[in-house]
């Protein structure tokens, strides 16, 4: 996914606080629930302050510190992470946080290869596209998205129905080594559990998706969620009748879609195209 806005290189604020929470409680060597204990709260609740799935106040960062003996460096990394989130955007917070949560995450892209999805190299040539961008921005936004991408090696994870145009697998970004290794990288994908990566052929009439780039994210404990991208304006919205439109939305896109084997095919097709095609300068 492009954002308008430069993606500052750190973790989503719940997730940051909750791996310095699990480092410490190891630290400490107390488990989940002797630190649930000493504080009277439920397991559940520090396993999700933990995964990120659950903020955490400074009641709660100062209790924390108290019982694990942090000598008051918990509470302060605590404050390091409501600092971050004052850099963040407010959608880009969101979404990280949405992403940490979801179970199941069903993404649309008629340009450009999905953020969650992309190389390195790609994602480079991604963020030069933007006006005004200098090199520490790239490898800043760079850092952050591959950040954002360790949620999918988290065994539990979410599951990923990812639906590209055509148009995607053609549309030169980078160079052509840069186009041969994404493609190759989607192909790979195919053996990942939970990614299932559906191509819209360039024959369908279908007008749906031609607006713009959607996610939908689905989860237990979390309303459902649509994440809508345009070229300026990135917004997210639980709205319920918003979100069952862009439900529709994707259903008719995924009915148009070209199923497993027919979109993997096509994938590696473009991968030996974008791999013997003449090197441009």
């Amino acid at each position: 996914m492009q954002n308008s806005e430069a993606e500052p290189a750190l973790k989503a604020p719940r997730a940051e606080f909750g791996v310095y929470l699990r480092e410490y409680r190891k630290m400490a060597g107390k488990r989940q629930k002797e630190l649930a204990i000493m504080l009277g709260w439920s397991i559940s609740k520090i396993s999700m302050v933990e995964r990120g799935e659950r903020p955490a106040d400074e009641d709660f960062a100062r209790a924390a510190d108290a019982a694990l003996g942090a000598g008051g460096e918990l509470l302060g990394r605590w404050r390091e992470t409501v600092e971050h989130a004052s850099r963040w955007p407010v959608w880009l917070a969101q979404l990280a946080e949405i992403e940490q949560q979801a179970d199941v995450l069903r993404l649309w892209q008629p340009m450009i290869v999905p953020g969650m999805l992309q190389t390195p190299e790609y994602a480079r040539a991604v963020f030069r596209g933007k006006p005004a961008t200098t090199p520490e921005d790239v490898e800043q936004n760079l850092t952050a998205r591959l950040e954002r991408q360790r949620v999918l090696q988290r065994g539990n994870g979410p599951t990923i129905w990812a639906i590209l145009d055509e148009v995607v697998l053609i549309r030169p970004v980078g160079s052509e080594a840069v186009m041969a290794d994404q493609m190759a990288h989607l192909a790979s994908l195919d053996e990942h559990p939970r990614i299932n990566v559906r191509v819209l052929p360039r024959t369908s009439w279908l007008t749906t998706g031609l607006q713009g780039a959607f996610v939908l994210a689905s989860g237990p404990g979390m309303p459902d969620t649509a994440y809508i991208e345009s070229i300026t304006l990135s917004q997210i919205t639980a709205d319920g009748g918003r979100v069952r439109e862009i439900k529709s939305r994707y259903e008719m896109l995924h009915n148009e879609a070209l199923p497993r084997r027919a979109s993997l095919q096509l994938i590696r097709e473009m991968a030996e195209q974008w791999t013997t095609q003449p090197r441009t300068c």
